[in-house]
């Protein structure tokens, strides 16, 4: 079961993962909370996804916040692993760690997605993990759209950069939700790429001529 699951996910992220026990509980509730929602899966059917009994997940884990909380430092983990070039000024490096990004935030979605004021109400802690992951890629998607300005990708009025910077980042937190119910069946992996082709297109009157042979390119790819 485990290993279905995680054909949600992309490899990148599965890379972080061992074959313990612990992080099979991991991937399969990061796979179901993305799909339901975090309020709507309980202990007893992460177990079963797992391929466990759920006496063994409580030996992992003490709550359900103990998962988020460690899917908050994997998401760092893996972001930062796919952002180790940021400086570079190379188009490709730029769009490349700009896709792997995004594919990045799908895979770890329901953490900006979903609402847990009233879940984790009186829990500064975890409140504060969630808000600080959600303002940090925030920032991230300002800052990559002002490095592609700077490097010359695009060309943008700096009063525009913010808020292109949130639609894109509307796309990295509901595309594959809306998408998965208006195309039902359809491969993951093909609404991924579609979404990706959907922020291009929303970048697209900003790009230099030169970056946009390269991005179909690399569209490909994918």
């Amino acid at each position: 079961m485990v290993q279905a699951v995680s054909l949600q996910l992309t490899e990148k992220s599965l890379g972080f993962f061992s074959n313990k026990t612990k992080d099979k509980i991991l991937i399969s509730s990061l796979v179901l909370f993305n799909e339901d929602g975090f309020n709507n899966v309980t202990t007893a059917s992460i177990a079963k996804h797992t391929g466990i009994l759920e006496g063994s997940l409580w030996y992992h884990f003490n709550s359900k916040k103990d998962i988020v909380s460690m899917h908050i430092k994997l998401l760092e983990k893996v972001f930062l692993s796919a952002n180790q070039q940021i400086k570079s000024k190379d188009f490709e490096t730029i769009i490349n760690e700009f896709f792997q990004s995004y594919n990045i935030i799908w895979d770890f979605r329901y953490i900006l997605r979903d609402n847990f004021q009233k879940t984790f109400e009186g829990d500064e802690s975890i409140l504060k993990s969630i808000t600080e992951i959600n303002n940090y890629l925030d920032k991230w998607a300002e800052n990559k759209i002002l490095h592609s300005f700077e490097s010359g990708l695009i060309e943008i009025n700096s009063k525009e950069i913010e808020n292109l910077s949130e639609i894109i980042l509307v796309i990295g937190r509901y595309w594959l939700d809306f998408s998965m119910k208006k195309y039902p069946g359809v491969n993951i992996n093909s609404l991924r790429l579609k979404g990706l082709k959907h922020i291009i297109t929303i970048l697209n009157p900003y790009l230099n001529s030169k970056g946009i042979p390269i991005i179909k390119n690399m569209l490909k790819q994918y």
